[in-house]
């Protein structure tokens, strides 16, 4: 028995599986439930982000996803065995508390109930949100009002794979739909050029990285989206499509559907997206309502990848 009270494995067996056995039988004080990973969500990877983070904090973590597909090089596992006591992480677009935890943090990503879940969550629910910009939203589904120790943000523009260069020449004009489809059907691409759809070009975040250091002009469908940021950062002009069919850039609209653009973007997107400096408030916060265990320096110790 550690002094952690978690059994030691056999000490005959390879060193990565007795870290994998620790990792995967721990206690954990978070689950957080995720689809399968892809980089084409930013919801997801804040999903899969977070757990990442709360590892490396001291605060033993998983996920609770579907087995099977590939996990993202970050202190992420998937969780065998009960929910028991941990503290369950939903995502706005689960409806209830499919898994019966006793403890539930809703982590509103997006307006609650636009892309799936419940309207209204109930007051036994903590409610965090992601975007400043959507307290209002996220407001109207709960009954406690929501101030800024409500806030849940971490940063999701990956420097391994997202920074300018520019040596590279740029050669491509591209396009992105996602979440806006609709707009996609009612108003066609600027004519006269080629323009290739960014999708089938970037199967991962390498691929995507690349593919935005090339492109001169990404017209976006999509107003409400990380990418946005990370072509900015590559040096792309971006161009979002507004209900009017006016293309414009995101940067200096006023487009009630507009994600945050900080002025100093390129300085501080790659230290924010390594800083876990957000969960000492995140833990305070739960801790009014809540019984939180402290950080354990021995779990930090036996991750897999670096704190980075």
């Amino acid at each position: 028995m550690t002094s952690t009270g978690v059994t030691s494995p056999d000490v005959t067996r390879p060193a990565v599986t007795r870290r994998a056995d620790i990792l995967r039988y721990t206690p954990k004080t978070f689950l957080i439930w995720a689809p399968p990973y892809t980089h084409t969500s930013s919801g997801i990877r804040a999903l899969y982000r977070l757990c990442h983070h709360l590892n490396v904090s001291g605060y033993p973590s998983a996920l609770l996803a579907e087995p099977g597909h590939p996990l993202p090089h970050w202190n992420c596992f998937l969780h065998e065995g009960p929910v028991d006591d941990a503290i369950l992480v939903y995502p706005e677009i689960v409806s209830g508390n499919p898994c019966g935890a006793g403890r539930v943090v809703r982590w509103a990503l997006n307006t609650p109930g636009l892309i799936g879940g419940d309207t209204h969550y109930p007051e036994t629910e903590m409610v965090f949100f992601y975007d400043p910009q959507k307290r209002a939203d996220v407001q109207r589904a709960v009954a406690e009002p929501l101030g800024p120790e409500r806030v849940l943000w971490l940063g999701l523009v990956d420097p391994a794979h997202i920074y300018p260069d520019p040596a590279v020449p740029k050669t491509l004009d591209c396009s992105f739909v996602y979440k806006g489809a609709p707009l996609a059907e009612r108003f066609p691409l600027p004519a006269g050029r080629i323009i290739e759809p960014l999708e089938s070009l970037t199967p991962n975040m390498a691929a995507l990285g690349e593919t935005l250091r090339r492109t001169r002009t990404l017209y976006s469908y999509d107003h409400y989206s990380n990418l946005l940021r990370e072509a900015a950062i590559c040096g792309c002009d971006v161009r979002v499509v507004d209900e009017h069919g006016t293309w414009h850039d995101p940067r200096t609209c006023d487009c009630p559907l507009n994600i945050l653009w900080d002025a100093d973007l390129l300085a501080t997107y790659a230290g924010k997206f390594h800083s876990s400096a957000f969960v000492a408030p995140f833990i305070l916060e739960l801790r009014r309502r809540w019984d939180v265990p402290p950080p354990n320096p021995w779990w930090k110790a036996i991750l897999p990848f670096p704190a980075r």
